[in-house]
């Protein structure tokens, strides 16, 4: 994986939370800390798993060469009503610098936009380095407090280039990750993009 055009972004369904949770309890203390911005033992990871939300968010990853496990993780938790969602990313260790995290964030925030989420954020720890610059890549204001940071970033209403563009992702890293696994739920959101296009383009 040493170009950016050979990562696939996958979107997760619920039938892959023993994954989610295998990656998430792959974590050492250090990780669990920059990613749950305080230490999260192998309990309340597992509580935290069991009570994803496959319907209101949304979970992205990138799968090991032999899919046998994640590599990557994204959870774009959405709040609808102040139309607003926090991302929270993770890497395992040996597969950072690749460029894993700029794809599962690029995706996140395109699905937020389309979504009509109007701002996303990201919380993190003041000494990680590597998601401040993630998060100024991809354009984001940056705040530290006591004891952590809020990265923000103000979304543009959704548009037909927006759509169009996660449309093309969600079907480029289907067929890339092969067509067996592409479950019903990603062909749905495809189609659901389909129709969001054709209503958008007769407003």
């Amino acid at each position: 994986m040493s170009s950016l055009s050979a990562i696939s972004v996958i979107s997760l369904q619920a039938r892959d939370r023993p994954l989610i949770l295998q990656h998430l309890l792959g974590l050492d203390d250090d990780d669990r800390v920059q990613r749950f911005i305080q230490y999260a033992n192998d309990h309340i990871i597992s509580s935290y798993v069991q009570r994803l939300d496959f319907v209101r968010d949304m979970h992205f990853g990138v799968y090991s060469a032999d899919q046998s496990r994640l590599i990557g993780l994204t959870h774009l938790a959405i709040d609808p009503k102040r139309r607003c969602a926090e991302i929270g990313v993770s890497v395992e260790r040996d597969m950072r610098r690749r460029g894993l995290a700029s794809q599962m964030l690029t995706r996140a925030i395109l699905r937020a936009r389309n979504l009509g989420v109007t701002e996303v954020v990201m919380y993190f720890m003041p000494y990680n380095t590597g998601l401040i610059e993630l998060a100024k890549r991809h354009g984001m204001s940056l705040t530290v407090g006591r004891g952590e940071g809020i990265a923000r970033l103000r979304q543009p209403a959704p548009g037909a280039d927006s759509l169009t563009e996660e449309l093309l992702a969600q079907w480029t890293a289907a067929s890339e990750h092969s067509v067996q696994q592409l479950s019903m739920s990603a062909l749905a959101a495809s189609l659901s993009l389909q129709r969001a296009m054709v209503e958008w383009c007769r407003a």
